[in-house]
């Protein structure tokens, strides 16, 4: 943001070296980039009066001028320029100077006439191309206005003022402006500013004889207004408004358009005047573009728009590219007579939309993008008026016509001074909060000893919370006058949380068993459900999806991992593995009522090679036992598509279902490339993870021997181990310590839809030697309850 010094002190005169204010804007949060001058102070560069303008005798495209430039004699000037004549007033510079590039001008002989300097242009000054107006771009300056000839160049272009250029963050829309940054150098040094006046005489006429109808279609539109002058006299800007848009790198145009540039750069409110007559009717509309509308923006391109497009209508055509650029054809041009001056509000992330789509920025979408206050609208639509009605170029027609929200709720934040303290470490007393803040123009009242409620002024719309009050008090305080101070805290002892201790117990023991940790991403392709077999109904299905999504392969959370280790395993066997051993302790995600999902802590054990169901579960068990878990059960699930139907079983612990443990099926093998058996189990740890057991007590080894049986049943193929094992510990009247399965057989001598299951049980007690006697009774109970059950001891 471009600041000329002599345009900021329109508001407030401060009495401080050009250092000592960019030093102290730059302590109180406004970086200072740079500072420049477009020229030094040249006293031989001065206004002359063209007294008399001549063809040049001897050479045709010359010509000789005669000029007051405030001496006793009159200078000859020679000169090429095409845009002079007799009256003008413009520059000369007078023999002897020296210009800020260097170079040095002298009387010089032109056909044997004598120059006595030269006219000069914005260019030989040191004006950028970009600011340059138009009609100078090839020849020298003209004023628009009689100065007293002689008067130095730096007085009337003001092109030795120093300009300064401030980083503006992007929260910082009010900044965006030159009253913006006036705010910011008073409250620096402890001032007000003095806001231009907005009053001015209008025309006693209905507004409505001129403008039928604004109506909002869109909520892409806040706010809309619109006010009108008649008998527009448009021609060029008095220059000290042409200096003030070229100091602040803005090229001028005319003066209507200039003075719409203008209050944009003074408010930050962007502005746009439409030639009234130009307009196939009298209604305004804003509204979403048609597909495939076009628009000839006022570049002269033509702009396809589409229906994300917020357009201002005639309620024939689009005239107006909102908060971008204007249409075209009812743009201002020296042949408007009345003008509409609309000055809206629009939604900041539709102009950028448009803005991005289009390729198309311009300093009236930089600040609708970063967000503009709907109050401002009105504000910077009376200035506009106030200076047409000022530079007499225009009769301002009485009334408003003024659309959507005009005046939001006010946002009032409390402010304690302890935490402001606490925060900063330094003691602020109530006073000086109070003073920063209102120097800053919030209002504040007290509110207790500790509190202060205040109220955030409509153009502060970044801020939202006590911190933002916070550092607006400590930023005038100057962050580097806050001292560094050692932190103030208790000493806590970091522990790890219970699921940590659980997810590293079992790292512990897999890695005993001789397993391997794999780790995959938590981000899969819903096609993985599909690859499993499962249902369009099944519960893994009711997953969550990603917004934003790196791929399809990546695009939602996995409810289960069971399709990570089947690819992990598919890769090593590919890559001539024989034998895996491998788990994953990882998240599963399940959605919620609430906005975030459930986090499953989940862990996943996989095989491949010489092993059996047996073997995992077994495996899985003795694990479990060594962190705090026992008394796991297991029951037949034939139904889950997953696994093989007879090497399935759904785990249970205290009676809730936390998992399952089972073969993968054939048909889900072969999608993944899996040639032999392949077991997995995965259990949800969350659901058991408060039920650990982790107070062990050790007991004395038992000092009387045990007896131990060997039972073998005949049994149905579909009758669980469970019923069988919960038989002999029901009937065993404490004596039973151990139950171990060490057989199932199927084939010779046994029916074909039977099964042989063998039991080692271990019978013992603490306080003897136990006999035959002592278990005869509990074997007959044992066997006569399984015989009743169509269980039979195998003979």
């Amino acid at each position: 943001m471009l600041v000329p010094l002599i345009w900021q002190k329109d508001y407030i005169n401060i009495d401080k070296d050009l250092k000592t204010i960019t030093d102290r804007l730059s302590e109180t949060g406004s970086h200072v980039e740079e500072v420049n001058t477009i020229t030094s102070d040249l006293k031989s560069v001065v206004v002359g009066h063209v007294l008399k303008q001549e063809k040049h005798p001897d050479a045709d495209r010359l010509k000789v001028l005669t000029i007051d430039i405030g001496e006793d004699r009159h200078s000859t000037i020679i000169t090429a320029a095409p845009n002079t004549k007799e009256g003008d007033y413009l520059f000369v510079i007078k023999s002897g100077t020296k210009l800020d590039n260097g170079d040095y001008i002298e009387d010089h002989e032109f056909f044997g006439i004598n120059s006595e300097g030269m006219l000069t242009s914005y260019a030989e000054l040191g004006y950028s191309d970009n600011v340059i107006p138009k009609e100078f771009k090839d020849g020298v300056i003209i004023l628009p206005e009689e100065v007293k000839p002689g008067t130095p160049v730096s007085e009337v272009l003001n092109s030795n003022t120093p300009v300064i250029e401030y980083e503006i963050t992007p929260n910082r829309a009010d900044c965006l402006s030159i009253i913006g940054m006036a705010r910011e150098t008073a409250a620096s040094f402890g001032e007000k500013i003095i806001l231009p006046d907005l009053e001015y005489p209008t025309v006693d006429e209905n507004i409505f004889d001129y403008v039928d109808t604004v109506t909002i279609e869109s909520d892409k539109c806040n706010r809309f207004t619109a006010r009108v002058a008649k008998n527009i006299k448009v021609g060029k800007s008095p220059q000290w408004l042409q200096n003030y848009l070229i100091l602040a790198g803005m090229r001028p145009i005319n003066n209507i358009v200039d003075i719409t540039n203008f209050v944009m750069l003074e408010t930050g409110q962007p502005l746009h005047a439409y030639d009234l007559d130009k307009l196939k009717d009298k209604k305004i509309i804003a509204r979403d573009a048609k597909e495939g509308e076009v628009l000839t923006t006022i570049d002269g391109k033509e702009r396809k728009l589409d229906p994300s497009m917020l357009v201002i209508s005639d309620g024939n055509r689009p005239i107006s590219l909102a908060g971008v650029m204007g249409g075209f054809d009812t743009e201002v041009t020296s042949e408007t007579k009345n003008i509409l001056l609309e000055v809206a509000n629009f939604d900041r992330a539709s102009v950028r939309e448009t803005s991005r789509k289009l390729g198309l920025r311009s300093e009236a979408s930089t600040r609708f993008e970063k967000g503009l206050p709907v109050e401002m609208a009105d504000i910077a639509s009376k200035r506009a008026m106030k200076l047409i009605s000022d530079l007499e170029i225009g009769e301002i027609i009485d009334g408003i016509i003024d659309e959507g929200e005009k005046s939001p709720k006010d946002k009032i934040i409390d402010l304690r001074i302890s935490r402001l303290n606490a925060l900063t470490g330094v003691d602020f007393s109530r006073e000086e909060a109070i003073r920063n803040l209102e120097l800053l123009e919030f209002g504040v009242e007290e509110k207790g000893s500790d509190t202060l409620v205040v109220k955030v002024p409509f153009f502060r719309m970044d801020i939202d919370l006590e911190a933002d009050l916070i550092e607006e008090v400590v930023r005038l305080y100057g962050m580097g006058n806050i001292e560094s101070k050692p932190l103030r805290s208790t000493l806590q002892r970091g522990i790890r949380s219970e699921s940590r201790l659980l997810r590293d117990e079992l790292k512990k023991e897999l890695a005993g068993q001789k397993f391997s940790e794999i780790a995959t991403y938590s981000f899969i392709s819903p096609r993985v459900f599909d690859r499993m077999g499962l249902d369009e109904k099944s519960e893994l299905r009711n997953y969550i999806s990603l917004v934003n999504a790196l791929g399809e392969d990546f695009s939602i959370m996995r409810t289960t991992q069971i399709s990570n280790m089947l690819d992990v395993i598919a890769k090593n066997i590919n890559r001539g593995a024989k034998d895996l051993k491998l788990f994953e302790l990882g998240k599963t995600f399940k959605k919620a009522r609430k906005d975030l999902p459930n986090e499953n802590d989940t862990l996943t054990i996989g095989l491949y090679g010489s092993y059996n169901f047996y073997d995992l579960k077994d495996i899985f068990n003795e694990v479990m036992k060594k962190v705090g878990f026992k008394n796991f059960n297991y029951k037949t699930n034939e139904t889950n598509p997953i696994f093989h139907a007879g090497r399935c079983a759904d785990i249970y612990y205290d009676d809730i279902s936390i998992g399952t443990i089972g073969e993968i099926s054939y048909q889900v093998r072969n999608e993944y490339d899996i040639s032999k058996g392949c077991l997995i189990l995965e259990v949800d740890l969350s659901k058991i993870k408060d039920k650990r057991i982790k107070n062990r007590k050790y007991t004395e080894i038992p000092k009387y021997p045990a007896i131990t049986r060997d039972y073998s049943f005949v049994t149905d193929k579909d009758i669980e181990s469970k019923f069988i094992e919960d038989t002999i510990i029901n009937n065993g009247k404490g004596l039973v310590k151990t139950i171990e399965l060490f057989d199932i057989y199927t084939g010779d001598q046994i029916e074909e839809d039977k099964k042989s299951i063998s039991y080692k049980v271990e019978y013992r007690t603490n306080d003897k030697t136990l006999k035959e006697e002592d278990i005869k009774d509990i074997e007959e109970k044992i066997i006569n309850d399984l015989n009743d059950a169509n269980i039979v001891l195998r003979s």
